[in-house]
């Protein structure tokens, strides 16, 4: 095996819902580059890389998502993909039934950001930690997040592997047609249960500006009537999604608090990328990323006054918005570029 590029040994990737239609969708430029996790870039360079989509294929395919949450329903077709497989990167939840699989059949395991938030349950704590000890590694988005989980479920910290989350800088940057602070619109995307529309409805409700949240309802399901000045879309293709960046003048990204994981990271780069200054929660995995008031501006989690003041501030200085976004725009192309994320993959895959 070649231990610079891997390419001697084979590779199935395994994603939380079937991916393979993704690779289409790539190639005629309606998706961004990153939405495979570095397998499409992989397999350009001459990977033997393959996708596994067998559990979200068949009749069963309704059953395992719905139960998916509490255990892993294998199909046999799974196993026959990983027969041939030296890797099995599993891009998803962490799974015991999966890690132990992979372990009775002699294959190397690599989870690729499994890490959420540390559960509560003492029980759930402990099927984790058996999952960190029989996986060969862990690659994950944030050194402090590595940190830890390192520290609270006792395993080795070498275990962890860190690539920073990257973009498809092209792919966002060919579509950018925005103009700064052209009108008092606002945009916030995010579909996680990390988000906090609350406050940030509440932090513009005196103020009436126009808000965008582009979300899914069940994020928004203790609100029982939306005011006016608020408009929320579901599904929209990137034409549409650029389209809104073009009519919007601040990118909100607003997060609970006490958040260790990398929610809100991709609205706040394709944010940055459509020329877009943007207003986030303070996160230990965000400030590892961003500089408050060079790239950025920060606030605190659940705090109204500070978020409110923050929006004030950048309609009122036209000057410190476009910084922002020109300096935003410039940390993206030199640093998180795919390119960053796929060479730190290939070298972490080369060596499990």
């Amino acid at each position: 095996m070649d231990q610079n590029t891997g390419r001697k040994r084979k590779y199935i990737f395994m994603y939380p819902d079937i991916a393979r239609p993704t690779i289409g969708e790539i190639e005629k430029g309606r998706a961004p580059r990153e939405r495979l996790a570095g397998f499409y870039q992989l397999k350009e360079q001459g990977w033997d890389v393959e996708i596994s989509d067998s559990r979200w294929e068949g009749k069963l395919s309704v059953v395992r998502r719905r139960f998916k949450r509490y255990f892993t329903i294998p199909s046999v077709k799974m196993f026959k993909d990983w027969w041939p497989a030296d890797v099995i990167v599993i891009k998803d939840d962490f799974s015991l039934f999966l890690t132990l699989s992979a372990k009775m059949l002699g294959k190397k395991l690599v989870y690729l950001d499994s890490m959420f938030a540390i559960p509560k349950s003492n029980i759930r704590k402990y099927f984790i930690k058996l999952n960190l000890l029989f996986s060969d590694k862990i690659i994950c988005f944030s050194e402090t997040q590595a940190d830890l989980w390192a520290n609270t479920f006792g395993v080795s910290r070498s275990k962890f592997l860190v690539s920073h989350y990257c973009v498809d800088v092209d792919f966002y940057r060919q579509n950018h047609t925005v103009e700064i602070i052209k009108s008092k619109n606002i945009i916030a995307i995010g579909r996680d249960v990390g988000r906090d529309f609350y406050i940030l409805i509440d932090a513009v409700k005196e103020k009436e500006f126009p808000l965008t949240l582009v979300t899914l309802p069940y994020l928004l399901s203790d609100v029982d009537v939306l005011p006016k000045y608020v408009s929320v879309k579901e599904k929209l293709s990137y034409e549409e999604l650029f389209r809104l960046y073009s009519q919007s003048s601040i990118s909100v990204v607003s997060l609970k608090g006490a958040l260790t994981y990398p929610s809100g990271i991709r609205a706040v780069m394709e944010a940055m990328l459509q020329g877009v200054p943007v207003i986030a929660t303070r996160t230990p995995v965000l400030e590892e990323y961003f500089s408050h008031g060079k790239d950025i501006l920060f606030v605190e989690a659940s705090s109204v006054k500070d978020l409110s003041e923050k929006i004030d501030s950048l309609f009122k200085d036209e000057a410190l918005a476009i910084k922002l976004s020109e300096r935003a725009v410039s940390k993206m192309e030199s640093d998180f570029s795919l390119v960053h994320y796929v060479k730190d993959l290939g070298n972490y895959l080369a060596k499990t």
